[in-house]
């Protein structure tokens, strides 16, 4: 029990279709397609690896994450896809997904985001939530390249409305608490460093992102009761800015 409590808390970054048509939304802020690799270590060993990505697509952007981590006897092995689209230096979930295998049952969840019906679907049978829209949420992955957009407009303090893998809606609090230069496997990189905040919380999370790799996240830590649960870090990256399309004559 107690390991099975130290490992869920790999889920905070193990966690680390489009609908419309670009014509439609135009993209304001148009964000640098990636491919990212991390390695996931605790207590200073190595536990797994990581891959994050982001490309343009003719509806807008798909973010996207899996993991392939093991402890002892458990492993957890996760793929999530963000769909999205970008008004006004604002991101605009259209679909989300999750799907995960290892230790325990497996699980696969979906949400879909209709903003012209104003109407949130959750899972494969695309169940309608009871909920009230709000323009200003995020999905579970999503809402990590809007504190990129957010960073690059000058902000050093975030709020972010969430809908968790269910379609229920938590709101985030960050801010940037320091620079510092972080030795990686990467290489030495300049950083910011990011605590989340949340009132009465014996778990800690701590982010670096990294200004000259256009706000790349290269490190996440987290702990709890100051504990560490897990590192991780970034390995190898590759860069490729994206070309703004102008859809107006």
């Amino acid at each position: 029990m107690m390991m099975k409590t130290k490992w869920r808390l790999y889920s905070s970054f193990i966690m680390l279709t489009a609908l419309f048509s670009s014509a439609t939304y135009a993209d304001t802020t148009p964000l640098t397609s990636f491919e990212a690799d991390y390695i996931v270590y605790r207590a200073g060993k190595s536990h797994g690896t990581a891959h994050r990505y982001l490309t343009h697509t003719e509806q807008g952007y798909e973010l996207g994450y899996s993991s392939d981590i093991s402890w002892m006897i458990f492993s957890d092995k996760r793929q999530e896809t963000s769909n999205f689209i970008i008004e006004n230096g604002s991101i605009k979930p259209l679909r989300y997904t999750m799907q995960r295998s290892g230790t325990g049952p497996n699980r696969y969840y979906e949400l879909n985001l209709n903003p012209e019906t104003k109407v949130v679907t959750e899972g494969k049978a695309r169940k309608t939530k009871a909920i009230k829209w709000q323009e200003d949420w995020l999905d579970p992955i999503s809402y990590q390249l809007q504190l990129v957009l957010d960073l690059k407009a000058g902000k050093t303090e975030f709020h972010y409305n969430v809908l968790n893998r269910s379609g229920n809606s938590k709101t985030y609090h960050y801010k940037v608490v320091a620079e510092e230069i972080l030795a990686l496997p990467y290489g030495n990189t300049k950083t910011l460093r990011i605590v989340r905040t949340e009132q009465n919380s014996n778990k800690q999370i701590y982010a670096w992102v990294a200004p000259e790799l256009d706000y790349m996240l290269v490190r996440l830590w987290s702990g709890e009761d100051n504990v560490e649960q897990f590192d991780v870090q970034l390995h190898k990256l590759a860069l490729t800015p994206t070309m703004q399309t102008n859809d107006t004559p």
